[in-house]
Formats: C-alpha cells, sequence, structure tokens
C-alpha cells in the first residue's frame, strides 16, 4: 500500500530530474553554439545564412525545429566598429524530450553573445 501511494511522487522527481537535465544541456549547447557562431561571423569563416544552419543542426534532435536563431550586426561596412550579436531563443517546453514541468509552466532560454568583429591581418 505504502509503495502505491509513494510510486506516483517518486516517478515524477525522476522524471522532473531527467527533464532538467536535459533543459540544461540544451542551454549548454545553445550557449556554445552562440559563442561559437559570433566568432565564425566575426573572423569572416562563414557566411550567416551557413552559421544558422550549422548552429541548428548543432543542437539536440527534440530542439532543432524549435530554436530561432538571429544574429545582427551593428556597422557591418565598418570592421573597426561593427559588433556581432547573435540571439539564440528555444521554449522550455521544447528543450528536452521529457515534458512533463516544461509544457506546465513555460519559459524562454536566451543565449546572447556579442563579439566586436576582427579585422584581418595584415602583414
Amino acid at each position: 500500500m505504502e509503495f502505491a501511494l509513494i510510486i506516483p511522487l517518486f516517478m515524477t522527481l525522476i522524471f522532473g530530474v531527467i527533464e532538467m537535465g536535459a533543459v540544461f544541456f540544451s542551454y549548454s549547447t545553445m550557449q556554445h553554439q552562440a559563442s561559437r557562431v559570433a566568432r565564425s561571423v566575426a573572423v569572416n569563416t562563414k557566411a550567416q545564412s551557413t552559421a544558422i544552419a550549422d548552429l541548428k543542426a548543432a543542437m539536440p534532435g527534440w530542439a532543432r525545429d524549435y530554436v530561432t536563431v538571429t544574429i545582427t550586426q551593428s556597422a557591418p561596412t565598418d570592421p573597426n566598429i561593427n559588433l556581432i550579436q547573435v540571439r539564440v531563443a528555444l521554449g522550455s517546453d521544447h528543450a528536452s524530450p521529457v515534458t512533463l514541468l516544461g509544457s506546465v509552466s513555460p519559459w524562454p532560454l536566451v543565449a546572447n553573445v556579442t563579439m566586436k568583429q576582427e579585422l584581418p591581418y595584415v602583414s
């Protein structure tokens, strides 16, 4: 009888821990990929459209279709003052394959990275 009373609470706790781990993993991936994309755009190794596609491909499979990526530049024509800002957003209801807690009260996960454009090396 005690087992029948405790098992729903225990299973909710277990699935909650799994879901929060997946949410933290998704957020960590978002942060890392935003930094990587900002760096590749800042050193002119990738175009913005290619960088966005690469970022989405590097996200976990359950979040790949729901992530939104925005890349803005403050002054694209002047590399001396140009700032590249990468914003990656994802709702918590799509940040985990287990949607137990995130779907009840969803919150946004947002990663922002700003990086100054690097000037080409001149010898």
